[in-house]
């Protein structure tokens, strides 16, 4: 800011100090203006043709605040006064021009502030357009109103004559002065201070005014031409030294010219009628305005380039410093510059890259789509123009790259080239790569495994879930995302118990795993419920900072069932549902504490049903199986809850009396068997009946052992049974003995009469094939023993007695003589297949097992067609003995099969001392395979390890179709039971067996 101009400064002493300075200074300026324009420029004393002190009065104000203006203003007023008494005019008339010189600098400064605040009138022809209007045009019109209204009255002129000359005068004189009063600042003053741009100004200076004199003495239409030296100056010089000539050059045209009457050149002599005054400011006008028109365009083309200039040395250098590639590219991909970071980045020199192709560093398998993206580009159709795309090295190497672009424009919009950026984001990409494949393996395992896994973050709130973990809750990832992990899992302690918090929220508090409580359900939003296991890990990052957790939870709901359901099945009865015999003994192993340690009394009794195996045998075994459940959930609805009944095996059920004595127990017996009695069974349109005999002994603190105790009530409970049917007998101590050798004595007398009487029969009974029950197999020979009244005895009832008293050898002796001997010819001739039961007794027994070979190599029927079955308990007591035989059977070509297989906890263990043709699968396990689970279970895993040995499978009791029907699906081979065939008569069988038998290949031709 120069001292001739002052800037606004914020209040304050000093600042007065300045104020008056320039008020002082203003008031000086103000005077001298006043006393050239009026002495010097005005026509035969008349007025001023050229007024200049209005326009250093508007810069005064401009360049200060509004509130120092009455100082300014009373300066400028009291210099006009004082010249104008100086001068000789009057007093008054001195004072009203004064004033009436505030109508026009006033509403200047007011504007020039209001629409330039920050001196950018000279940066646009706009803006100077609109300085020109808000300066020399709009405020002397006020000043002209005012200041010819009170010259007409003073002196009698026309008007509208002083009015043009005062507006003339005025304009003109803020044109040529204000803008140079503006620009009049110390870096102005200080630039033009210097010795070569002064003398550059005064050289051109100079010239200028030479050369307009030399135009306007000789040339027509003069001031047409004085423009010409005017525009030159603009063009070589800066705006405020060029705005010095024009004021130099118009104030020495005014002061030549004012007054001239008459002129050798035309141009310069007043035209008719008019005056000199104005035509002289009209001719100056005219010839200002081009040159001024010229040096404000110069000024901004000046500014203009500086600031390209700048901008481009500004941009070239960034462009060199940048640690971003980057290169110009003209349009057909070839490039022209390049700044060290792509050389760099690519490992060329400068002049390698130069002229080459962008194409040639593009890696082949990104060219085609580079090659598109960048014609779309050049043609203005890319949206977004960049692309991540893979550059080839100097020394071969691959490497990524981010490219962008932008097209370098020319003034008609045409493209010229294009300015490419690439960054170097090799490093990320690879990174991201690897990230990606770990994520990819990591979402691959989480998805392929059966576990379901939930992600959080510190907040609990879910960033991931796989498959399994949305099938589980019901609720997918899009819609889990970012809620917090209470609103998708919900469990609670069981089904319908407490909610459980889940395991992230302890998780997240203690910084450790931890473990889900057991027994949680997890409840899914679709309703359905999980029996679930699970557990919650942090995730830490390496400097322990706690990112979130990862909750793991499985379904356990099959394998808690499973267990429920073995767990079941090891204490109770399947067919009835009560407890077994191991259940039992436990629940009586409890009562017996209570009697031993205390005076609790207690009851054991066992009921034994009579008439069941009428029922069984005639009715058939699904009716023996429906009575048995009947009579189970019988007794247990006339039981006490704190009594405990049980299944004990077949027919027979035991009773806990608990805090009963024997008597009080034989009272409810009895009741109990007139309720049995009472009961009627209907089976396929007939009517049983049953009833029952029961034995009953005491558990005190005096009998307290557990096999005492069930020998007592099983002593007893045949001595009932024996003594007359529906009888309830008390075990007495002294009577047990003798009860037992009695009913012992009877049944092995029984046995030996049947032998000694030809009282044993043979039945046998079809085995078919699983595929086709039509196809029969072969036969399984079964023995029945027939009492003195010629009913049948069943092998349940004598085959326990004939092994306690050495009985079975006869009986199998007995039964290989009928069949291999004395029938030989006659089953030969049907040509049926056949198997034989053979006890433990006869495969410990050396001389059977001779006698045997020689039968077997004595008798007609083909050994192809003979098998042997042999039990588990068999094996279990004459292991070594009975694999040498086995092996010696099927050595002669014979079939060996293994009876009652699963029944044992060893089954599978057997296997491995001996090699067998068939596995017969117990009947325990066939019965319910259609219903129970595990019976299913264990039937498949039988078939399958059978299959694996080369031995085929039989299953025992198959009593239904539903059951043959999941045989077949499970590929079983053969069955056996009600469903293929009931067992007959062996001699009935021979009598019709050539029309009905059919005649298979042996196993080993299968």
């Amino acid at each position: 800011m120069s001292a001739t101009l002052p800037d606004a400064r914020p209040a304050g002493r000093e600042f007065r100090q300045r104020l008056w300075v320039s008020a002082l200074l203003l008031a000086v300026l103000a005077g001298i203006f006043v006393a050239v324009c009026k002495q010097l420029l005005s026509v035969n004393g008349g007025a001023a043709i050229l007024w200049f002190p209005d326009a250093i009065a508007i810069a005064f104000l401009y360049r200060h605040p509004p509130r120092d203006w009455p100082p300014l203003l009373c300066a400028l007023v009291c210099a006009n006064v004082a010249v104008d008494l100086a001068m000789g005019f009057e007093a008054g008339a001195a004072a009203i021009y004064g004033l009436a010189g505030l109508a026009e600098v006033l509403p200047a400064a007011l504007l020039l502030r209001r629409f330039f605040p920050n001196e950018t009138y000279f940066d646009s022809l706009g803006q100077w357009a609109r300085f020109t209007l808000i300066t020399a045009v709009l405020p002397p019109l006020a000043s002209a109103t005012i200041g010819s209204a009170i010259a007409a009255l003073r002196t009698g002129i026309d008007y509208w004559t002083l009015f043009s000359a005062w507006y003339l005068a005025d304009a003109v004189g803020i044109l040529v002065l204000l803008p140079l009063a503006l620009h009049c600042n110390a870096e102005s003053l200080r630039a033009l201070l210097d010795r070569v741009q002064l003398s550059r100004l005064l050289t051109v200076t100079g010239a200028v005014i030479a050369v307009i004199f030399l135009i306007l003495e000789i040339a027509l239409q003069s001031f047409v031409f004085v423009s010409l030296p005017l525009i030159w100056a603009a063009t070589r010089l800066p705006i405020f030294q060029t705005l010095i000539v024009i004021f130099v050059a118009i104030l020495s045209l005014a002061l030549k010219y004012v007054g001239v009457d008459a002129h050798p050149n035309p141009s310069l002599s007043p035209i008719a009628g008019e005056r000199t005054g104005l035509h002289l400011v009209l001719s100056i006008f005219a010839a200002v305005i081009p040159a001024y028109v010229m040096a404000v365009y110069t000024n901004i083309e000046r500014h203009r380039n500086a600031r390209i200039i700048a901008m481009e040395s500004s941009f070239r250098e960034a462009v060199e410093q940048s640690h971003i590639g980057m290169l110009l590219v003209s349009l057909d991909g070839v490039i022209r510059r390049v700044n060290r970071s792509f050389c760099t980045f690519l490992g060329y020199e400068e002049s390698e890259l130069i002229g080459r192709s962008v194409f040639d560093l593009t890696y082949a398998g990104d060219e085609a789509e580079s090659r598109t993206f960048w014609r779309k580009y050049v043609r203005g159709e890319c949206d977004v123009p960049q692309m991540e795309k893979r550059y080839v090295r100097k020394d071969g190497a691959v490497v990524w790259g981010h490219l962008s672009c932008s097209l370098a424009r020319g003034a008609d919009g045409r493209a010229l080239y294009s300015i490419a950026q690439v960054e170097d984001i090799d490093s990320r990409k690879r990174s991201e790569a690897k990230l990606l494949e770990s994520r990819e393996r990591l979402q691959v395992t989480l998805s392929s495994i059966a576990d379901a896994v939930i992600s959080t973050d510190v907040d609990q709130k879910v960033n991931f879930m796989n498959p399994v973990a949305e099938q589980m809750t019901g609720v997918t990832m899009e819609e889990a995302r970012g809620l917090p992990l209470d609103r998708i899992f919900h469990s609670t302690m069981g089904v319908d118990g407490e909610p459980l918090d889940n395991p992230v929220s302890e998780c997240l508090q203690l910084g450790a795993a931890v473990r889900g409580a057991e027994g949680a359900v997890l409840h899914s939003r679709d309703g359905r419920t999980y029996e679930i296991k699970n557990s919650a890990a942090p995730l830490k990052t390496e400097r322990d900072k706690l990112l979130g957790a990862v909750m793991v939870f499985q379904d356990v709901s099959e394998s808690r069932q499973l267990i429920r359901q073995l767990t079941y099945k090891a204490s109770h009865d399947d067919l009835t549902g009560l407890l077994n015999r191991d259940a039992f003994k436990r629940e009586l192993l409890k009562a017996i504490d209570s009697a031993r340690c205390g005076d609790e009394c207690h009851a054991l009794a066992f009921v034994d049903l009579d008439r069941f195996k009428v029922i069984n045998d005639s009715a058939g075994h699904l009716a023996g199986d429906a009575l048995l459940k009947k009579i189970g959930s019988y007794l247990r609805a006339l039981l006490r809850t704190s009594d405990c009944v049980a299944r004990l095996g077949g027919d027979e059920f035991g009773v806990l009396f608990r805090n009963c004595n024997k008597m009080q127990a034989k009272l409810r017996c009895e009741q109990l068997i007139r309720q049995v009695v009472s009961l009627r069974f209907p089976w396929n349109e007939r009517v049983y009946d049953v009833g029952a005999s029961i034995g009953i002994t005491e558990i005190n603190c005096d009998n307290h052992r557990l096999g005492d105790l069930l020998s007592q009530a099983d002593v007893a409970c045949y001595s009932a049974k024996h003594a007359s049917r529906g009888t309830v007998m008390i075990y007495e101590m002294e009577q047990s003995a003798a009860a037992l050798r009695h009913r012992e004595i009877i049944m092995a007398s029984t046995i030996r009469e049947a032998l000694d009487g030809g009282r044993l029969t043979l039945y046998a009974q079809a085995v078919a094939e699983t595929a086709d029950t039509g196809v029969v197999s072969h036969c399984e020979i079964l023995v029945r023993m027939v009492d003195h009244r010629g009913a049948l005895i069943m092998p349940a009832a004598f085959i326990p007695a004939a092994e306690r008293y050495g009985l079975m050898l006869q009986i199998d002796r007995w039964v290989v003589d009928e069949v291999l001997a004395r029938r030989a010819a006659q089953i030969c001739a049907a040509g049926i297949r056949f198997s034989l039961n053979l006890s433990a007794d006869a495969l410990g027994d050396a001389e059977f097992q001779t006698h045997l070979i020689r039968l077997l190599e004595e008798t007609p029927v083909p050994l192809s067609r003979i098998g042997f079955e042999i039990t588990e308990t068999a094996i279990i007591n004459q292991m070594e003995s009975a694999s040498h035989f086995v092996a010696t059977l099927r050595k002669m070509g014979c079939e060996v099969a293994l009876d009652d297989f699963g029944n044992g906890l060893s089954s599978f263990g057997y296997l491995k001392a001996f090699s067998i043709d068939y596995i017969k699968i117990d009947g325990s396990f066939v019965r319910q395979v259609e219903s129970n689970f595990v019976d299913l279970i264990i039937v498949e895993s039988i078939h399958q390890v059978a299959h694996r040995l080369g031995a085929r499978t039989i299953a025992e009791y198959v009593e239904d179709a539903s059951t043959a029907e999941r045989l077949r699906r499970i590929g079983v081979d053969l069955m056996q039971g009600y469903y293929v065939g009931q067992p007959q008569p062996l001699a009935q069988l021979l009598d019709a067996a050539a029309p009905t038998v059919a005649q298979p290949a042996a196993l080993t031709e299968r």
